[in-house]
């Protein structure tokens, strides 16, 4: 299947092929598919930051739909895109179920099929770190938004880390793993800028260097506890870290 009439070249190819594979499990780990007690720290932490009444919504990387579904819940129009239609057809479903509208539809972060001034927000949620083009996505994704709207993303840590330990030659891991390390090979992730430097700091740089105002971020230490707490005695049960950074688009846009 092709994006805005154009093929997806190789590296997209193999995210698309990973996150596909993946949607089948996605919601099984904690805050992919969100509890009732996590969506209203979710929708409480949102709203705060995108404010009252109705806005439109991009969702970039929207997945199985997790910030988008609540987003709708607040009572906003939202769209959710994704290089996954597997992960989409599962977004569409919990959607159905919840009986809302949302318009859930293939597209790539990095080259919208959307004209200028589309969305009063645009939202991601860990997407910057599996970016080839991160600034090219900033760029999209303040063309869409109107003069001075929202641009927001979910991710980041305080220090870097490293995502990508490369497999055992003994011990090649599980079906997951190994998808992982044929989908994410060395050469795929070297083209990834974000791939083990994704701070705050880094984030923050980034929002700044793409001109958007008013960039800050707040540590949502409620949603970060409420995971760790789901994940007692899980490898890794102490790396949550939920962070939001945000900023408004350039008040003119180029061109």
């Amino acid at each position: 299947m092709e994006l805005n009439n154009k093929p997806l070249p190789d590296i997209k190819e193999n995210i698309r092929t990973y996150w596909n594979e993946r949607s089948i499990t996605f919601d099984q780990d904690v805050g992919h598919g969100a509890d009732e007690t996590e969506c209203r720290l979710w929708k409480k932490y949102l709203g705060d930051i995108i404010g009252s009444g109705k806005k439109t919504i991009l969702d970039v990387g929207t997945g199985t739909g997790m910030i988008a579904l609540n987003l709708a819940e607040l009572g906003h129009t939202v769209t959710g895109i994704d290089l996954g239609e597997k992960m989409l057809e599962i977004a569409r479903q919990k959607a159905a179920r919840k009986n809302l509208s949302l318009d859930f539809r293939l597209g790539d972060a990095e080259d919208l099929p959307f004209p200028a001034d589309s969305f009063d927000c645009v939202i991601c949620r860990h997407l910057l770190w599996t970016l080839p083009h991160p600034e090219q996505a900033i760029r999209e994704w303040s063309r869409v938004s109107t003069p001075g709207g929202l641009i927001i993303a979910i991710d980041g840590h305080a220090k870097p880390r490293n995502y990508f330990p490369e497999p055992e030659k003994d011990h090649p891991g599980s079906e997951r793993e190994m998808l992982w390390h044929r989908m994410y090979s060395r050469e795929i992730i070297t083209r990834l800028p974000y791939r083990e430097n994704l701070t705050i700091d880094t984030i923050l740089a980034l929002f700044s260097s793409e001109n958007l105002s008013g960039v800050q971020s707040l540590y949502l230490d409620e949603i970060t506890e409420y995971q760790k707490s789901l994940q007692k005695g899980e490898p890794g049960d102490d790396q949550s870290e939920v962070h939001i950074i945000w900023g408004r688009s350039p008040g003119n846009h180029p061109g």
